[in-house]
């Protein structure tokens, strides 16, 4: 018996592009060393489990749907550091990671036939609920300046906006390509978002994770954007929280209105967990910083030794925590380049199509194990 003849059309269609996904294809084998998947290789503190603990021991375990006030309002203190004011009652959305951040952001505004535009190379986990919605994903070009690091071609941007454009959707620091959005290109984004009268979706997940003196701004609190923003944050890489599943989405009141409509109780954040975030905001920068330093660490090393390998380029990416060097001059797709290290070396990355066109001909290395087992990748 088929089983995709009862299932919704929509997820009749992810089904059958589930079984050609590379993690479908490579599970876990002895002695394999995962670069593949973004999952912090560091355990939360503890004072962050006894949070979650005396919360449930305090009570703190009935229906939550939207998000307890008291973690909103430390969230809206965290965004000051951005020089961002924030309304917490009426400005702030507690999500189940940002996972769920996506797909309610989506389930608020997308219908059958509209485009969401994404800069290409795009993180792959945007596309499962833009198809789910019946919408259709359009993609604009990232192009590599003269230091080999991605930046965001407006021009290409324009001219895939149409009619049927319902909002532009861009991460920074992105993953895969470790682009830190400058101020400039965040001013003329948001020029684009209301000449065309579109939303902007601003993923800032990896937000505490930007190198080499970068700054990370954001677009929300730009001329005309509090109408037209909604910012995605998530907990699972801030805190090595993957599975916790905290998250939380900021938009001005209008837009809020229009997210708190989609039916959220299925999947709200424990509120043992929404307590313990409230510790995490305040207590857990230490912890922050001891990541930090081992993911620098980690990035210095891996990039060094990339690039002596003859025919690969590896820029330095400006923030988050993944390498996407060019191994184009290997003449591999990267699908093929990927399997291949993986057979050979017992190492899973991700291949750079996976993210789009304009990932082909590089790789992604997420930098998720000790420079120990790095210098095993690199022999």
């Amino acid at each position: 018996m088929g089983v995709e003849k009862f299932a919704k059309k929509e997820v009749a269609a992810l089904m059958s592009r589930a079984g050609s996904s590379t993690r479908a294809s490579v599970g876990p084998i002895e002695g394999m060393i995962n670069l593949g998947a973004g999952d912090p290789d560091f355990n939360q503190p503890e004072f962050i489990n006894k949070a979650v603990y005396d919360a449930m021991v305090a009570g703190h375990t009935h229906y939550s749907f939207t998000g307890e006030p008291d973690f909103k309002e430390a969230i809206a203190k965290y965004y000051k550091k951005y020089g961002v004011d924030i309304d917490p009652k009426t400005q702030v959305l507690i999500t189940s990671g940002g996972s769920q951040a996506i797909f309610q952001a989506f389930a608020a505004i997308l219908d059958p036939g509209d485009e969401i535009v994404v800069f290409d190379p795009a993180y792959t986990g945007y596309n499962t609920p833009i198809a789910y919605f019946g919408a259709k994903m359009v993609r604009a070009k990232q192009v590599k300046n003269k230091d080999g690091i991605f930046r965001p071609d407006f021009a290409n941007l324009e001219a895939v906006i149409t009619p049927k454009t319902k909002a532009i959707l861009f991460c920074t620091p992105d993953n895969p390509t470790g682009t830190v959005w400058t101020k400039d290109e965040l001013k003329k984004l948001a020029e684009i978002c209301v000449k065309h009268d579109v939303i902007a979706i601003s993923d800032e997940i990896y937000t505490e994770f930007i190198w080499g003196g970068k700054k990370h701004n954001t677009i929300i609190d730009l001329p005309g954007m509090w109408e037209r923003t909604m910012v995605l944050m998530s907990f699972s890489k801030t805190f090595a929280w993957t599975g916790c599943r905290a998250g939380y989405i900021i938009a001005g009141p209008e837009l809020m209105k229009v997210l708190a409509a989609v039916p959220v109780g299925i999947c709200s954040v424990p509120v043992p967990f929404q307590k313990a975030a409230i510790k995490a905001l305040a207590d857990g920068w230490d912890f922050v910083a001891e990541m930090k330093a081992e993911y620098k660490k980690r990035i210095d090393y891996m990039t060094k030794r990339l690039n002596e390998i003859e025919g690969v380029k590896c820029a330095k990416p400006e923030g988050a925590f993944y390498l996407f060097p060019d191994i184009s001059s290997f003449g591999m797709p990267s699908m093929k380049f990927a399997m291949e290290f993986f057979q050979k070396e017992k190492v899973r990355v991700a291949p750079g199509s996976a993210y789009g066109e304009m990932g082909e001909g590089h790789i992604r290395f997420a930098l998720v194990r000790p420079v120990e087992d790095l210098e095993e990748v690199c022999k």
